[in-house]
């Protein structure tokens, strides 16, 4: 809770000024959206004894645990199991939308009513398809985002629940964008396509090559400040949501929903849409550490996932140093 306490109160401020700015809901549904009353804040407690110094750990995928080859190790999935078996929570905390993040959940050993923090904090949602936590952008504002992308000639992507919409190609970012990805939908323009449909995003991306993002990620901040969380998942990938829709307030979600107390979890990350989790948790890890952020965030840095820093750390936990 340390250094995340002055970004919670930044985020609490902006959120009261224009309220607007992040419709959410909490609530038990289905994928398509349909309401069978409020979740309870305290639900399906861990009674298990749990011998461990964390009762829930939070996992981010992409360079975390899940390497570029988008394979997870046995040795990851098998140390994470054990975790189970004595008791602690584990969760899934990824940009990615809910389709792909529980197709890699899976791996990890999560079933049935497990939940997964996806759309970079916008969602939470369990296995079994039932949503626990919703929140999604205003269209007015996601139209300006969108519009501010193509007028520099970015190209954007709008994730609502189960499909994405997005602009046409560019050289910047053929190389970037699989082509076989289901339910992608390509329209000359996002911003008509929003004012024609009516649906409220779950989250926005803008992809440019690595290289020149920085040139223009501080503008975008600086545009949308108070507004939108701006932050950047991987090189070339800058995600858009809400200023509740951030891994942080869905862990903290998480925590009432199970009783967890905050100081009691531990999170790894490896990039800046991670830094909020970080810095949230009991003990937040770097994974490698894409960027200075990251690695000042953390408590502890450890080795990438191409040497399975996240196994290594888990089994001397397991050993009972800490981790350490």
């Amino acid at each position: 809770m340390r250094r995340f306490t002055a970004i919670l109160q930044s985020q609490e401020e902006c959120c009261k000024l224009s309220h607007s700015f992040c419709t959410a809901e909490v609530r038990g549904s289905n994928p398509l959206g349909s309401t069978h009353g409020k979740v309870p804040l305290i639900a399906d407690r861990n009674t298990e004894e749990n011998s461990l110094p964390f009762d829930l750990g939070a996992f981010d995928l992409d360079g975390t645990v899940l390497r570029r080859d988008l394979e997870i190790s046995d040795r990851t999935a098998t140390v994470m199991r054990r975790l189970r078996e004595l008791g602690m929570r584990l969760v899934v905390a990824t940009g990615r939308r809910f389709e792909g993040a529980r197709k890699h959940a899976e791996r990890l050993g999560f079933a049935g009513s497990d939940p997964l923090i996806c759309y970079g904090g916008s969602m939470v949602r369990r296995m079994n398809g039932e949503t626990l936590l919703r929140r999604a952008l205003p269209r007015d504002v996601s139209i300006e985002a969108v519009e501010w992308a193509a007028e520099r000639d970015l190209h954007a992507r709008v994730f609502v629940d189960g499909r994405v919409v997005t602009s046409p190609e560019n050289p910047a970012t053929e190389q970037y964008m699989r082509r076989d990805e289901p339910n992608v939908s390509v329209v000359d323009s996002p911003a008509e396509w929003l004012r024609e449909d009516g649906e409220e995003p779950i989250k926005l991306v803008i992809v440019d090559r690595p290289s020149e993002v920085s040139r223009w990620l501080d503008e975008a901040r600086e545009a949308f400040r108070g507004r939108l969380f701006v932050t950047r998942s991987l090189p070339h990938y800058v995600e858009i949501g809400g200023l509740e829709g951030t891994k942080s307030r869905a862990l903290e979600f998480l925590c009432g929903h199970w009783d967890v107390d905050p100081a009691r979890t531990i999170a790894f990350g490896d990039a800046d849409n991670d830094v909020d989790m970080l810095q949230f948790a009991g003990r937040g890890v770097a994974v490698g550490g894409l960027t200075d952020e990251v690695r000042e965030a953390a408590d502890e840095v450890i080795p990438p996932v191409e040497e399975d820093g996240v196994a290594a750390y888990l089994e001397r936990l397991l050993a009972g140093d800490g981790g350490a």
